[in-house]
């Protein structure tokens, strides 16, 4: 976080919460991607929706109107649209699992909740599938992504 500036007026100080008070929250960013439990439906690029809350402390920011150690909505969709582009899965379970990955290691969350939802081409008769995470940074520390990689048959 950066440090205040000397030049400011000190900002009035919250009251005392467990962790940060705010939320963000994005809804329906919407992505095509290659996801499915068969091999088949992998081979055509399905549509999915993402919905996230992240907790985070965004009230000096706020208070100043300066956008400083925010979570930024356009680079998050930017980074889950390279995320997809750029491998398949097989589980929307594990997708919402990357994303949440991806939010927790480059934006200043404490916390991140993932929703995915999918209407899967192969099941007329359903409206739609869904699943939802909450995970944290410390989720993800110590993992060796590149043995992850190789278990998923990505390298």
């Amino acid at each position: 976080m950066t440090p205040p500036d000397p030049k400011q007026p000190a900002l009035p100080v919250a009251r005392a919460v467990d962790g940060p008070a705010d939320r963000v929250h994005g809804r329906g960013f919407s992505y095509d991607c290659r996801i499915g439990f068969h091999a088949y439906e992998r081979h055509i690029r399905q549509r999915v929706s993402v919905d996230f809350e992240a907790e985070t402390a965004w009230r000096e920011s706020a208070l100043r109107d300066r956008a400083r150690d925010l979570v930024d909505y356009y680079e998050i969709n930017k980074a889950i649209q390279e995320l997809v582009d750029g491998r398949e899965w097989r589980l929307i379970e594990a997708l919402a699992e990357d994303i949440a990955r991806l939010i927790c290691g480059r934006f200043p969350v404490s916390r991140v909740r993932v929703r995915v939802d999918k209407l899967p081409f192969d099941m007329p008769n359903v409206g739609g599938v869904a699943v939802e995470c909450w995970r944290t940074p410390a989720d993800f520390e110590g993992i060796d992504e590149d043995a992850l990689a190789a278990a998923r048959g990505d390298r």
